[in-house]
């Protein structure tokens, strides 16, 4: 499991999601969100785009899999309040699973004289935040990866 310090926050707009802090910003402002809408918020960002099926969201953020469609549906409720007028950023494909859409950059501030590990824009897969290591100098204040995620038709 990645440490705080090697947790991106991902930008979109003006929306951020840091993982480190586990806290959804709007402006630079806390969004007050619930601990397992968070979760689920973090594994669709860091799918970068891609379906993510109920049944892995089940497995991945309650470690069990008799859990009832509408408590995942309470949570992902509570993540479309909290992004109001962007709620159209999280999708939903009928019968299948969610996706997180937008034009999100990864960004994470360099705590140590290490360079930082970034992962593939185009695949951000749960647990393969290091898929790449960019050349960075180490006196640098942070680095960015851009991933655009656009909707396509399921």
């Amino acid at each position: 499991m990645l440490g705080k310090s090697q947790r991106p926050t991902f930008v979109s707009g003006n929306w951020e999601i840091d993982l480190a802090r586990r806290e959804l910003r709007a402006r630079g402002a806390p969004v007050l969100l619930g601990s397992r809408a968070f979760e689920i918020l973090g594994l669709l960002v860091q799918s970068a785009g891609e379906l993510v099926s109920k049944s892995d969201i089940i497995v991945r953020v309650w470690q069990r899999a008799h859990i009832e469609d509408n408590t995942l549906q309470f949570h992902i409720s509570a993540i479309r309040k909290a992004l109001g007028a962007d709620r159209e950023m999280l999708k939903t494909i009928s019968g299948r699973g969610y996706r997180l859409l937008g034009d999100w950059t990864v960004r994470r501030q360099i705590e140590s004289g290490a360079p930082p590990e970034l992962p593939l824009p185009s695949k951000l897969l749960p647990g393969t935040l290091q898929a790449t290591r960019p050349q960075v100098s180490p006196t640098a204040a942070g680095t960015s990866a851009r991933a655009s995620i656009s909707p396509r038709s399921s």
